[in-house]
């Protein structure tokens, strides 16, 4: 049985961007997929080669054990990995480019990575995260604290 979805909105928060105003929707759990399968898709070319180089270079060393070399590049990205690329510049412009896809489909990422600059990073963190963001940044910096 499908469920009708025509009636839900997404939460939305507008932010200055660059003098003009923009309505960042706060991201799903799709677009989190979206993102993680990026994340794999990026971390699988960059391995491509230099699994070729590493098994090179172990060949030539003789005493590397090339089993666990393959086995490190065919590990999948852990939580913490994929948490850490989200707090990339690169992380946080792809997330704030699929926030703003909905209100601004012919948005480019070129352009949303033109658009933000390092002062915006915390108001577009929270627009497209969420209050809970805020609240957990808050959360890490008590505990630091303490």
């Amino acid at each position: 049985m499908a469920i009708d979805l025509s009636g839900f909105v997404r939460a939305t928060k507008t932010v200055k961007l660059g003098g003009k105003d923009f309505v960042f929707t706060q991201i799903s759990l799709n677009d989190f997929a979206l993102f993680r399968r990026r994340v794999i898709e990026n971390r699988r070319k960059l391995q491509k080669q230099k699994r070729k180089e590493l098994l090179e270079q172990a060949k030539e060393l003789g005493e590397v054990n090339i089993l666990e070399i393959i086995k490190e590049f065919e590990r999948m990205p852990t939580d913490a990995e994929i948490e850490a690329e989200m707090e990339t510049l690169e992380g946080m412009g792809y997330l704030a480019y699929l926030s703003l896809k909905y209100k601004y489909p012919e948005i480019t990422e070129d352009e949303v990575m033109s658009l933000l600059t390092i002062s915006d990073i915390p108001a577009v963190a929270e627009a497209i995260m969420g209050p809970s963001y805020k609240d957990r940044e808050g959360a890490e910096k008590k505990v630091v604290k303490e």
